[in-house]
């Protein structure tokens, strides 16, 4: 049923995507994957203690057809489904989200959704692609919003950094960070919007984070009482 939905979903946002693409081809800009479709194993998701969906920055190449047909979103999502949530890209990113998973829901089998805040990355390299692409996911193609409605997770997790607040906020315009414990806005912050569930932190990616392991755990570990208390 939710694969099913979110299907439905990016088939009927075809036409948006078509004018994103038809506007950055005017531009000259090529330099850009994605986007990120996610696929969820619904019977583990649904099953699980908390329904978790884990957030990063965006792709590190993916998927870079024109994807203007229904055929081509299910080769999309069966990229994602493919990869299985990392299982064989051993990763900073991958190896804290599956650890969250597990201390959070006691099992970690293909059973929380991973979403990136910008579905578009760079096709040439690590990291965001141009702002015109970024600007023209906003206008033509934001679906955060009707995703996280079809998943209904119990809890957020940004592994995203301070520095991807404002892409979180063009996302979903109404969010606010209010202060998480002992911990500075850079660090940790709960986010609210009435998008989010209650359960909803942005902490440092995984990247920075391992490099202050001590306190970036503390942070996890904060997080993680956070949502079972």
């Amino acid at each position: 049923m939710i694969n099913e939905q979110l299907f439905n979903l990016y088939a009927s946002r075809i036409q948006g995507i078509i004018a994103l693409y038809a506007d950055l081809d005017a531009k000259g800009i090529k330099d850009y994957a994605g986007p990120l479709l996610p696929y969820c194993w619904e019977q583990k998701y649904l099953e699980s203690k908390y329904r978790l969906v884990i957030f990063g920055q965006e792709i590190n190449g993916w998927y870079c057809n024109y994807m203007n047909s229904e055929e081509e979103i299910m080769k999309n999502v069966g990229m994602y489904k493919d990869f299985r949530l990392g299982a064989d890209y051993n990763s900073l990113f991958w190896q804290y989200a599956h650890r969250f998973n597990m201390e959070l829901n006691g099992i970690d089998d293909l059973n929380f959704v991973w979403m990136n805040v910008n579905k578009f990355g760079s096709d040439s390299g690590v990291g965001k692609p141009e702002q015109a692409v970024l600007d023209d996911e906003v206008k033509y193609y934001n679906l955060l919003v009707e995703e996280l409605a079809i998943l209904k997770p119990d809890v957020c997790l940004f592994l995203t950094g301070p520095n991807y607040d404002k892409d979180i906020a063009r996302k979903l315009p109404d969010v606010e960070c209010h202060s998480l414990g002992e911990f500075g806005e850079r660090e940790a912050v709960r986010l609210r919007s009435r998008y989010l569930p209650r359960h909803s932190y942005r902490t440092y990616h995984p990247g920075y984070g391992n490099r202050i392991s001590e306190t970036y755990q503390r942070i996890l570990n904060a997080i993680l009482d956070e949502c079972k208390g």
